[in-house]
């Protein structure tokens, strides 16, 4: 397991760089990029929504300081026992679906921006409860002592390579080894991503049941054809 120390060392050595302060900063910024693309860290945030109110923004409205990337979200009704997932749609579909004032249940949401979300159609009774589902930014490093502890251990090289990269590219000297550098973090990403799937288990596969679509024909034999063109 490295250390916030060892891994800024480990950094400015790949990258021929001495700049402590920028390796500090690269490794916290490729440490987040890697727990949040991966989504390692996740959790759920909810609100009671206002009738009427369609935009609501994510660090004020919610009070989530540590927003990285969005799940899903999840809608539940007042008086209703069971929930549902909205759709994402692109901003400006959802801006020109607005635009024919429709009434009805919320079922689509868009991001404008960074952290505002606009949801349609607008929601009709205070009091339903939006439930935001997302992965979480890790807790930045500071003390040279402070560990990575939301990625694997055996995964901090990933860590070193990604700093690595962004400080040589930062530092400008060598272009081609902030290239190599970055090559080589993108192939570790994939890598670590596969490690994932692979730690999420796996299922048995489903046996099939009812009806079939396109069942199976009994074995037979082509040869044994009768055709009236072979009559004499």
């Amino acid at each position: 397991m490295a250390t916030f120390a060892q891994l800024k060392l480990r950094a400015e050595n790949l990258a021929l760089a001495s700049d402590d302060t920028e390796a500090g900063a690269c490794v916290n910024d490729v440490l987040t990029d890697i727990v949040v693309s991966a989504q390692l860290k996740v959790t759920m945030a909810n609100k009671a929504l206002t009738g009427g109110q369609s935009v609501y923004d994510i660090s004020a409205d919610f009070a989530i300081t540590d927003f990285g990337a969005l799940q899903y979200l999840e809608y539940l009704a007042l008086g209703a026992t069971y929930s549902y997932i909205l759709e994402p749609i692109a901003g400006d579909e959802l801006l020109a679906l607005n635009a024919t004032n429709p009434i009805g249940a919320t079922r689509q949401y868009a991001f404008l921006g960074l952290d505002t979300l606009r949801l349609w159609p607008n929601p009709q009774t205070t009091g339903d409860i939006l439930k935001v589902y997302y992965a979480q930014t890790p807790t930045a490093l500071v003390n040279t002592t402070d560990v990575p502890s939301d990625i694997p251990s055996q995964w901090h090289w990933l860590i070193t390579i990604g700093a690595a990269a962004r400080l040589a590219d930062a530092v400008g000297e060598d272009q081609n080894l902030s290239n190599a550098l970055d090559a080589k973090f993108q192939n570790g990403m994939i890598a670590f991503q596969k490690f994932m799937t692979r730690r999420s288990g796996r299922t048995a596969r489903r046996i099939q049941f009812g009806y079939l679509r396109n069942p199976r024909r009994p074995f037979h034999d082509p040869s044994t054809y009768y055709s009236s063109s072979q009559r004499s």
